[in-house]
């Protein structure tokens, strides 16, 4: 892609790694009997989680060194579940290079209910994975020091998942991600939801005025296609009803990118978007009611209606505690 369409410095690609796949179940017209298992009766049902953290642990490396005493407590104290203690024998393993850190920090991001502290440890992962390497060091590691290599695809897969449960960090490094693989598009993606997120429209000046198309309130809507090719293709995707591309045509016109801004317009698309059950449709919604402003009347009812879809799905910032800070005006207003 033509790196002045969307105003991003080109990057070289990079792209490695796979992920385990799921299995079918069985098929209900196999005129075979059905196998009765016997793991599955109620004396042994109980097994099953110990089971499944055996076959985990089987799944590591092994590591030749003895358990001491403060790796054994820290084991020991994980096994009820919850976040700090998977987090613990995460970094435990971690500072010592041990590969094992990436099972335990897959565990802590796992645990419920969905916070900033969960999408943390997907973050984290998605760095680990990124970089090929445990420690937080630049200088290249000495060959025993290697226990795993990089993988942008593994690590985009947790960045991914962290931005679709609400790290705004992780969208930063999404951009960052795409903008790496040469991948224009995908980075206004990230980059857009960022800004209207944080309210840093302001920032996306230098792009506004680089892209054709683009044009301030109180324009005329225009029923045409974007002269740009970029929002063209947003534009024809939105309206076959791709709610990605939905919630991407609404960021470009709340900041006014390849488009008349026009927040009313990009409440209908999020609406759209959210409609079919996308988290980040369902959000923004909920932002853009709760803010009001541009010509959009403000109604914080409705917000909360949206922000507590999107909840339902672990987007950690649709939390009202979170949401009902996110809406507020951005300065402090001083009465006479």
């Amino acid at each position: 892609m033509d790196p002045t369409v969307t105003g991003f410095p080109a990057r070289r690609n990079c792209c490695d790694g796979n992920r385990f796949s799921g299995h079918a179940g069985a098929d209900p017209d196999n005129p075979l009997p059905a196998f009765r298992n016997p793991w599955m009766t109620p004396s042994y049902r109980h097994l099953l989680p110990i089971l499944a953290l055996i076959a985990l642990a089987g799944c590591a490396t092994t590591s030749t060194r003895p358990v001491d005493d403060s790796e054994r407590d820290a084991l020991a104290a994980a096994a009820d579940g919850q976040f700090d203690s998977a987090l613990r024998v995460a970094k435990l393993y971690q500072y010592r290079n041990d590969v094992r850190a990436l099972d335990w920090y897959a565990r802590a991001a796992a645990t419920t209910p969905r916070t900033h502290r969960t999408t943390s440890a997907e973050e984290q992962l998605g760095t680990i994975l990124e970089r090929g390497r445990l420690d937080s060091g630049d200088t290249p590691q000495k060959p025993d020091a290697v226990v795993l290599k990089p993988s942008a695809r593994k690590a985009y897969r947790w960045y991914h998942s962290a931005a679709y449960h609400g790290s705004p960090y992780a969208m930063s490094d999404l951009e960052t991600w795409y903008e790496r693989r040469g991948d224009m598009e995908g980075a206004l993606r990230w980059r857009l939801r960022h800004a209207v997120y944080l309210r840093q429209l302001y920032k996306l000046q230098p792009l506004r005025d680089a892209t054709s198309g683009s044009a301030k309130p109180g324009t005329p809507l225009s029923t045409d296609a974007s002269p740009n090719p970029v929002i063209a293709r947003i534009q024809r995707r939105a309206a076959r009803g791709d709610a990605e591309a939905q919630v991407d045509l609404g960021t470009l016109y709340e900041a006014g990118i390849g488009v008349v801004q026009d927040k009313t317009e990009a409440l209908r698309w999020y609406e759209r978007a959210a409609a079919q059950g996308n988290v980040y449709g369902q959000y923004l919604a909920g932002l853009a009611l709760g803010r009001g402003g541009d010509g959009l009347q403000k109604n914080v009812d409705a917000a909360a209606t949206w922000f507590a879809k999107a909840r339902a799905q672990g987007f950690y910032m649709a939390d009202e505690s979170y949401w009902r800070e996110a809406i507020k005006p951005p300065f402090f207003q001083f009465s006479e």
